[in-house]
């Protein structure tokens, strides 16, 4: 696509604005976008589009955003927009399509059998379990697991992804720029190598509470289902889950103990008719795929893995068989709280370390 043409694209996308609902309407009505530049001021459009839409397509020239692309180019951040090849046709379907799409990384991987992992910030050493296990075996049979990038379990699924050698899809809810949480710069840069982040919000873009409501649509609209290990009854895990059920997802849940606040979400969305979800193979069995063993040439093939960093090597040290906490690791690695979270991300991407709940770690 040319450059004239994605800079109307964005124009048209910063006029409606993130996760506009009216999006899919005014895409299906304008399916070219410079067809809405040429009548915007002689079509009277004020019944689709709402007042402050409106002043923002009047406001505004395509040509204004060229500066945007030009600031893409500059930090490796490719654009997709709606009418091109490589949008991944499950995201067209939903009611609010993002125009255009900032990514990193393989834009194919959105295009495969995707499934969605998401749960709890700060799971407990189940879910953490739970949510390994499944990602292992999804991740083996080929499926293209997304998330959120998010602290707890939507990290394990990615690094299961990962170790695996599979694809995975990080949804963001920031810039390309930015990373939150901060410990996970690691984790994306891998996943920025060997899968997939994309977003709707360009460079820059600081995270924000509602932002991340936003995100769990694409997080959703990406995938023909969603799991979900652990997560409280009210929680942004399941926003992500209302949206999967109002676009036709399946959504799948693991069981959980009825005394504990974080199986409450799993548990009650069980009660109303989730799938139940006690393995990976329970998953692939429903979809009818089937588990992959690796082959001798995938594992000939398999990608070496990177020298660890002299910070990674101190903490591998300090990491021992018994649990640790955090604290305990930076006392005696040494390293500053955000240092050790690298070393120790960078630890569990290559198979080192196991993080447990409660930021507790132990050598695999």
């Amino acid at each position: 696509m040319s450059a004239q043409r994605a800079a109307v694209w964005l124009w048209l996308a910063a006029a409606l604005g993130p996760a506009a609902p009216n999006a899919g309407d005014i895409l299906r009505m304008y399916p070219d976008p410079q067809r809405l530049v040429a009548e915007r001021r002689t079509v009277d459009l004020s019944l689709i589009l709402t007042k402050r839409q409106l002043g923002a397509l009047l406001a505004t020239e395509p040509e204004d955003f060229s500066a945007r692309l030009a600031d893409c180019r500059r930090q490796g951040v490719q654009v997709t927009c709606f009418d091109e090849d490589d949008y991944p046709p499950l995201l067209r379907e939903i009611p609010s399509p993002p125009p255009v799409l900032y990514w990193r990384g393989d834009i194919a991987a959105a295009r495969g059998f995707a499934f969605a992992i998401v749960g709890a910030r700060k799971p407990s050493s189940y879910g953490v379990e739970a949510t390994a296990l499944i990602a292992k075996t999804l991740a083996e049979a080929g499926v293209t697991l997304v998330s959120g990038l998010a602290s707890g379990l939507d990290g394990e699924a990615h690094k299961a992804a990962l170790a695996a050698n599979a694809p995975t899809v990080a949804c963001i809810a920031f810039g390309h720029d930015k990373c939150y949480p901060a410990s996970h710069r690691a984790l994306k840069a891998d996943i920025e190598r060997r899968g997939l982040v994309l977003g709707e919000y360009p460079p820059g873009t600081p995270p924000s509470p509602g932002a991340f409501l936003q995100r769990n649509r694409l997080i959703a609209g990406l995938s023909r289902g969603v799991c979900v290990a652990e997560a409280r009854r009210r929680s942004g895990t399941m926003n992500t889950v209302s949206q999967a059920l109002a676009y036709g997802r399946d959504v799948f849940a693991v069981p959980g103990s009825i005394f504990s606040p974080l199986s409450e979400g799993t548990n009650h969305l069980l009660a109303e008719g989730a799938c139940v979800a006690t393995d990976g193979a329970e998953i692939l069995e429903y979809y009818g795929l089937r588990r992959r063993e690796p082959s001798a040439e995938d594992k000939t093939d398999a990608p070496a893995q990177p020298a660890l960093s002299e910070e990674a090597k101190r903490m591998a040290k300090a990491v021992g068989a018994k649990e640790k906490t955090l604290a305990q690791l930076c006392a005696e690695s040494g390293l500053a709280t955000g240092a050790a979270m690298a070393a120790l991300t960078e630890l569990e991407l290559a198979g080192k370390v196991r993080a447990l709940a409660g930021r507790r770690y132990v050598l695999r």
